[in-house]
């Protein structure tokens, strides 16, 4: 992709996403940048290759961050060594100090690297607590313009530095600048990708806790606990988790939709008794994503957010607690069947 020049600014025509379409916005910039370079990879493959399609997750005080793939147990690093791309990252994380002795150098070389993915045509990946795209440059790489899932839904151009929030203000917690293509021989074989991911899920499942955050079974038991803490009254703030239970509810729909249809094609790749392992883990996704959506127009519709507490009632808890205790054995059933798929490759 060729970039744009007038008067102000140098930039690539990216389009933006939304947390409705991508729940990841790790994924969701990186898939928008592999559109960009013409590669064939997508946003689906990528959360799969992940294993973030697999995880379920929820925090300690049920904070919405459970819902990002890099907290509590990982779920980038097989995504990152699918994409066919070599990066240089620019690490700035708050509480390292690494950078500190010569920050004037880095923040120089980041904008170097910024201004010349640009001038390539090659949008940069940047975030903090969520991530989006410099998709532009002024000031010779040291105005930054951006698209960001929090930023007007990832409708709106804006300059990183006229914004605050998880899209700007603050210099980002990384920034990844994709520099060329890897070699054919660096390039990781699709099956190999497929078995490390599926290995993840099983782990995953089996994990019981990452630091605050609980996985897997275990995460279910911990979230239907506080449902059940949070209707019979023991709990002093249920407000308070609220949208950590509200993003979880989506989340979890989101990536077990595109765990079955990945899945169903996935097993395409495989013979005999591992591929109709893998498509009746896919049929489990499936049954789950029914019975946890059935009747909903959206998620939040039944786990409410905060500011409609007044509104969220017995009837809609306990409903939610039932549509969890039936994607539970779903999950189970899926898991056992991926390993049965493991077993027999």
């Amino acid at each position: 992709m060729d970039a744009q020049r007038d008067q102000e600014k140098v930039w690539v025509d990216v389009p933006g996403f939304n947390s409705g379409e991508m729940a990841s916005s790790v994924h969701g910039s990186q898939a928008r940048i592999l559109q960009s370079v013409n590669a064939d990879l997508t946003y689906d493959q990528l959360i799969c290759y992940g294993a973030f399609a697999f995880r379920v997750s929820v925090h300690n005080e049920m904070c919405p961050s459970a819902g990002h793939p890099c907290c509590g147990f990982m779920c980038i690093e097989n995504a990152n060594r699918a994409i066919p791309w070599r990066m240089k990252t620019f690490d700035a994380f708050p509480w390292d100090k690494k950078t500190e002795p010569d920050r004037a150098a880095f923040e120089a070389e980041t904008c170097a690297g910024i201004k010349a993915s640009i001038d390539r045509g090659v949008p940069v990946h940047y975030g903090s607590e969520e991530d989006g795209l410099i998709i532009g440059y002024a000031d010779d790489g040291r105005r930054w313009l951006c698209l960001h899932p929090y930023h007007k839904n990832g409708t709106e151009q804006f300059w990183h530095d006229e914004v605050e929030g998880f899209a700007g203000g603050e210099w980002p917690w990384g920034i990844a600048v994709w520099t060329e293509p890897k070699a054919a021989p660096e390039r990781t074989p699709r099956r190999q990708l497929t078995i490390a991911a599926l290995r993840q899920a099983i782990k995953m499942w089996d994990t019981g806790k990452r630091e605050d955050y609980w996985v897997g079974d275990a995460a279910y038991t911990h979230w239907l606990t506080w449902l059940s803490d949070v209707e019979a009254g023991r709990l002093e703030d249920p407000k308070a988790g609220m949208q950590g239970n509200g993003w979880c509810f989506d989340v979890l729909i989101h990536c077990r939709r595109i765990a079955a249809r990945w899945l169903k094609a996935e097993a395409e790749e495989f013979a005999g008794d591992t591929k109709q392992h893998l498509l009746t883990a896919a049929a489990h996704y499936s049954h789950m994503v029914e019975r946890l959506g059935a009747g909903l127009k959206c998620p939040w519709d039944l786990a409410l957010p905060p500011n409609r507490y007044d509104d969220w009632t017995s009837a809609m808890r306990l409903d939610q607690i039932g549509r969890l205790e039936a994607a539970r054995q779903q999950d189970r059933a899926a898991v056992m069947a991926i390993k049965q798929a493991m077993q027999t490759m």
